[in-house]
Formats: structure tokens, sequence, C-alpha cells
């Protein structure tokens, strides 16, 4: 784009008058420099206003039949409410009386402006667009479409999430079939270009992709880091209007602020977080001799979890070895180069450890499980000593990584590594593999929603359980994108709170590289706040907050993204249980032995979880239901009430059957377990009961053979826990009411298909 310079002397004209926006008439100049389309307008200047003459020049100057009049006032953010706009008949009496009207209710104002009239409907849905474009650290500069005009905010809210507003980064913006993509997501464009039913094409692509990579060229010119002195916060347009086939800016904000003189992030090499990731040797630092500290329990935990003990060191000056561990005083006397360099010390003894760790050569990676360090306010030095020591290391071994500080620690099951400081006795750890489980790694910032969630689903096994804390060197883009590139792994479960500058865009780059392999993506983003008083300004902010950005993108990435933790923890076990299944169509059998869980699975069904069942299928399960003498109060159709009357040997044959058929690609299975006729409880009570002889064990293996998913519900109380249990032991993800099962599976199929 030409004409920057032009632009960056209007930004830094109003910058140096210590203004962070510039006026309406000021975005209409920058519009018409880039090559947009800005309405016919004069300006008249609050000072020494003379209303006759203005009326009559807007009437010479300004095309047909109407005028626009405007107030100008740096001060009155919102004209139209504030009744500073008014659309009047072009004629020298009326713009007169309204100048002067204008002038009297507002004395603060700058100046007025006449525009010209566009012809458009600001009730039919494209005819006004909002338009916008605001900085964002994480992903940089993002554009915004949505529907616009005066009640954008209120429409967007009312509108199911996910439908609007559209969002790109700019930086991911860089050919015709970005943008093409882009507007056939776009559920206002759809309005706007005649593809709803009764529609009309008010505009061709053409006109809208010409804003779009406007807006882009210039946030990427005026941004952090750019070539200007000055940076665009958040522009907006809105409304942009269709008229007469074209696009007009109607109205117009532009924020600005001195550009931050920023440097890419040093990312730690490959080499140094594949160390981290595929250890082979492991130290570590502030081991108590005399009581089970922190550290000691990690190395308790290392030797414990099976990691070869003869490769396993402490740095302690002192002792020969502790817990059957040798012990060297520094990290320079170690006899070879560890990958994992374990760091549990107090927080204001880190600085020397990790200069000590680098100057030795004999570290490649630390884990950094000391916290207070840039987390907590006052602690801005010692994270600044920890990020000057990964330099200096760097300097002698360019694959230094430090991974923490405020770190949970690692497991790895491939090398039998435990690095968590968590004691056994206080939870199981996810060690070794669940031959039911689709490989799976885990990579949170937060070490306690690890924890937490592998407290609740014991089942679980990753091959990666890997927390990066604060991520002051290596961060949770880093260690997805390496491991996106592990063949046999098939999910990734994610666990964002933050993001270092960039590194929602590095994000959602290694996400859409995972998906591309095959790989499933369950991401959880915490910190949702609005962004407050960014929407002050204008809709943008308001309407694509922080974290809607972030679902957005990382949803158009590929990610599945869960809304609540209940709801990460269903669909981690949904995508850690099929992840390896080739789901091919929705198609969905469900099952009950409750009216009303048949009933509530019925209200559920939609989307890609459908209720069809044809005559060959219903044939084969009227045999079963004929063979267990049910035949004459069930009939085979989908949902299935098969009644508390149902053997386990009756609700395996329906399952087999429905699981054979090629109508369905998967079952869900919900049994109120307190009728006599199941073996619900385990074998040994006072009961007739054993889990062996139910219907689970023959059903998961019916649908493991098919790869298909197998869903089972028990909507009762926690005397049937290890019903529960016995089930997720066979490899079937487990709900506790079917209502919920449903809605989750849909979500999962929407994603997989």
């Amino acid at each position: 784009m030409e004409n920057f310079e032009a632009i960056e002397n209007i930004l830094a004209k109003a910058g140096a008058a210590g203004r962070s926006s510039l006026s309406e008439p000021e975005v209409y100049e920058v519009l018409t420099l880039a090559g947009l389309a800005a309405p016919r307008h004069l300006l008249f200047p609050a000072a020494g206003l003379d209303a006759p003459a203005a009326a009559a020049e807007a009437c010479g100057k300004l095309p047909g039949e109407k005028a626009v009049l405007k107030l100008v006032s740096s001060k009155t953010l919102h004209k139209t409410e504030a009744g500073g706009v008014k659309v009047l008949d072009k004629t020298p009496a009326a713009l007169e009386e309204a100048l002067r009207a204008m002038a009297a209710k507002f004395p603060e104002a700058e100046g007025f402006m006449a525009v010209e009239f566009l012809p458009h409907s600001a009730f039919a849905l494209g005819e006004e667009l909002l338009l916008g474009a605001r900085a964002d650290e994480a992903f940089g500069p993002v554009i915004t479409l949505g529907p616009g005009g005066t009640n954008a905010e209120a429409l967007t809210k009312s509108l199911k999430p996910g439908t609007s507003p559209s969002v790109i980064p700019a930086e991911l913006a860089f050919n015709a079939g970005a943008w093409e993509s882009f507007l056939a997501n776009s559920w206002i464009w759809a309005y706007a270009s005649g593809k709803v039913r009764g529609g009309r094409r008010l505009a061709q692509d053409g006109e809208i992709v010409n804003w779009l990579e406007g807006f882009a060229h210039l946030m990427r010119h005026f941004r952090d880091g750019g070539r200007s002195d000055w940076a665009i916060e958040e522009f907006e347009i809105n409304p942009l209007a269709a008229s007469k086939g074209r696009f007009t800016a109607l109205d117009g904000v532009l924020r600005l602020r001195k550009a931050k003189k920023t440097e890419p992030r040093r990312k730690p090499s490959r080499q140094g977080v594949d160390g981290l990731i595929h250890t082979r040797s492991a130290a570590v630092v502030g081991v108590s001799e005399k009581k089970m500290n922190m550290a000691r329990i990690i190395l308790n935990n290392i030797v414990k979890a099976g990691f070869p003990k003869e490769r396993t060191y402490i740095i302690k000056e002192g002792p020969a070895e502790i817990d059957g561990v040798k012990c060297f005083a520094s990290p320079s006397q170690l006899p070879e180069k560890v990958d994992m360099y374990v760091v549990a010390v107090p927080s204001p003894e880190v600085p020397g450890v990790l200069a000590e760790a680098g100057s030795s050569g004999k570290v490649n990676g630390v884990v950094l499980i000391s916290g207070g360090m840039g987390e907590k306010a006052g602690s801005e030095g010692m994270a600044g000593a920890v990020v000057g020591s990964i330099a200096s290391a760097r300097e002698k071994n360019p694959d230094f990584a430090l991974s923490g500080g405020n770190s949970m620690g690692i497991v790895l099951n491939g090398v039998k590594l435990n690095t968590f400081f968590i004691p056994e006795y206080k939870m199981e750890h996810p060690l070794g593999v669940n031959p039911n489980m689709a490989k799976t790694a885990f990579v949170s910032q937060s070490g306690a929603f690890v924890i937490s969630t592998i407290s609740k689903m014991p089942w679980l096994k990753p091959a990666y359980s890997i927390t990066v804390g604060n991520q002051q060197d290596v961060t949770v883009p880093d260690y997805v994108e390496r491991l996106a590139d592990e063949d046999d792994l098939k999910v990734l479960l994610v666990y964002m709170e933050g993001f270092k500058p960039g590194d929602g865009l590095a994000l959602a780059r290694v996400i859409e590289k995972a998906r591309a392999k095959g790989k499933q993506v369950v991401l959880y983003k915490a910190g949702r706040t609005a962004v407050g008083q960014k929407a002050v300004m204008g809709h943008t902010a308001s309407i694509a907050g922080d974290y809607l950005v972030t679902r957005l993108l990382m949803e158009r990435a590929g990610a599945l993204v869960a809304e609540t933790f209940d709801e990460f923890n269903d669909l981690a076990a949904l995508a850690c249980t099929f992840g390896g299944y080739c789901v091919k169509h929705g198609n969905t059998f469900f099952m009950s032995n409750a009216g009303f869980e048949a009933a509530g699975m019925a209200d559920g069904v939609g989307g890609r979880v459908t209720a069809d069942m044809g005559k060959e299928l219903a044939a084969a399960i009227d045999c079963v239901l004929k063979e267990h003498k049910l035949d004459p109060i069930v009939d085979a159709k989908n949902p299935l009430d098969i009644t508390p009357m149902a053997t386990d040997a009756a609700i395996g044959g329906v399952v087999k059957a429905a699981l054979a058929s090629d109508e369905f690609s998967g079952a869900i299975v919900s049994m109120i377990p307190l009728t006599a006729m199941m073996n619900t409880l385990p074998k040994g009570g006072t009961y007739p009961d054993d889990l062996d002889r139910s219907f689970l064990k023959a059903a998961a293996a019916a649908a493991r053979e098919a790869g298909k998913p197998l869903l089972f519900c028990v909507g009762s109380g926690t005397r049937y826990e290890p019903y529960c249990d016995y089930a997720q032991q066979l490899g079937v993800p487990v709900f506790r009411s079917a209502d919920r099962a449903v809605k989750m599976y849909a979500k999962y199929l929407e994603y997989v298909l």
C-alpha cells in the first residue's frame, strides 16, 4: 500500500497534540489514503461557525436530496446516542437550523460535518457491517467482521456463540484463499452476498476483500515492532454500509499509541525441548538429606517410576548418595551432560543455581519447580535474573532450555520418569500405559489442573504429562509444536492461561499442523475477562474480546475447545478413548432401560447425532428381543427403551447388533442399575451380582472390534461407582447422565467429522 508516510503524519500530528484517537474527518482521510471509500463530506470548524454559509456550501457540494449532519468532538464518543447525528432534507433552511441547534447543544464541539447521505437499510441484515481491527499481543493484529449498526453488540450477543463475529489474524491473511475461506465461514457475509434463502447480493466478494486487505495492510504496518513509530490500537468502521453495490464507511474510530520496539522471543531450540520430552539422564537440585522435602519427594518418584538409577544424579555437597542415588557437589562434576535438571530450591537461590548450571556446560534442560519469580509482586527482579541466566547459558550451549518456573514437574511414561512433587499416597500418578487409550500428551500451564484432572480420571495415562508453569523460556506452544511431530501420538490435551507475545498465533499454527497429521486437540483456555476499557471507544473490543478471539481462532485452527472444566474432562475422555478410531458418520444408536432417559436422549438428538433405523437392523434387534421374551413389550426403534425387565444378555445382544450394522457409527447405552435383572454390583456381597457377568465386557469387545465409539451412562448414586470403574477399565467412557453424554458426544462428532 502506498501513502503510509502520509498516514503516519496524521497519526503523528494527533499524538503530538496528546490525543489517543483520530477525529472522524481524520479517519476518512486515512481511509482515502488507503484506497478505501469514505463518503463525500465537508468540515466546518466550531470556532467562528457561519451557519448560513455552511448550509449553503453543503447544499451546493453534496449530492442527493438528503444530507447527514454530524458532531465532531473528542469528548463525545457515541455521537448517535447523544443526538450528534441528524439525517436531514438537503435544504439551506433545514441544514442551517440543525447546525444552530447542534452548536447550542454541544458547546464543547470542535466542529461539524455535512456528509452525503447513502441510501441503504439499517434493518436488513448485511446492509450494515462492522469491520474492526485491533492490536493483540498474542495473535498480532486481528481483523473482525460482524453485523454493524447501533445494535451491533446486542445482536452479536443474542446469536449462538461462535456464529458471529468472524475473526482472522492479519498475519494469516496473506492470499486470496485466506479471504475466501474467511468469508465462507462468515455468518453476516452470507446475508451481504445473498447466500441465504430469499436474500440478494449487496456487493461482490472483491468489494469486501478490498476492505479486508486494506485493514490488514494498515494493521501490519502500524504495529508494535514494525517500521512505524505509531501503532494502531483499534480501528473500527461501524457501519460499513452497502449502497449501490459498494461499501462505504459511514462512521469510524481509530485509536493510536506509540509503537513498542519489541524483539521476537528467542525460542528454545528443537533439541532443547526434545531433551525435556525424551529424557535420557536427570539430576535433582535441592534434595534434603534429613527430611522429605519437595526435592526428595521428586527424587523418590523418579526412582519408583523405574528411571535408571545409574543415570539419575543429585547435586549436593557432602553425602556420597541419598536413597541410593549418587551425589555430586556441582553440575560441572557430573559424569555426563544431563537432559533434565530438576531445580526445587527456595526462590532466592534460583538465580545462582541456574547460573552454575549454565556455566557448567553439563545441563541441557532445566525443569524449574521453584516459584515466586515474576508471578509474585516484587519478584520481577528475580525473574529478570532467571532470564539473564538462560541467555548466558545459551552462549555456552545453544540447546539450553528451561521449563517453568512454578512447574509441577513432568511425567514421561516412555522412559519411566516422574518428576511430580506430589507424594504417591496423595494420588495415583499417571504411570504406565492404558491399552484402551489412544497415545496422548497432556500439556498444561497449570500443574494443579493436570493433577486435578488425573485424580478424577485415574485411567488417564498420558505418554507425556507436562506442566509448564509461568513459561519463562519454554512455552506451551513450544511443547505442542514438538509433540505434533510424534507420529504415533493421537491426542493432545492443552490447558492455557496466558500467552507470551505472539504465542497465540504460534499455538494456532501448531494446532493446524497437528490436525493435518490426524491428531485431535482438546483445549481449555482460562482468562475470560472482558477487555473492559477498550470497549469504551467502539464495539470491536467488546464484541471480539480476548477470550472470544482465542476460542474462534483455536477452533478455526482445529482445536476442540472446552467451555468448562467438566466439559474438558468429558471431551478428553472421548478423544483419548476414540482418538484412534475412524468415525465415518454421526448416526448413533441410543438405548436405556428407563423411559425418562430414552426420552431425554431423544430430546438431545440433533446435528450429526441422528436417530434413524432401517428395516434390516430393526429385524435383527427384534430377533434378540424375541429370544429374550421382550418382544411383547418392546419394539425395535431408536432410541430404544428396553425396560427394566431386560437382562445383561438381552442388552448385550442388542448393543452388538447395533454396532455390527453400518447404519450406526457408535452407541450410547444408559442403564439405571437398580434393576434385579442386571449385574451392576461387584461379586462377593450378599447379593447375586457379578460385574464380570454384565453385558459390558462383551459390548466393549464388540465396540473395539468394530472400531466404533461406545459410551456408557449410569444415572444412579455412589453405590454404583464400582460399576462405573469397571466400565472405564474396559475402555468405555462413563457419564452420570444420559443427556450430558448425548451433548458431549454430539460436540465431539461435530469436531471429528
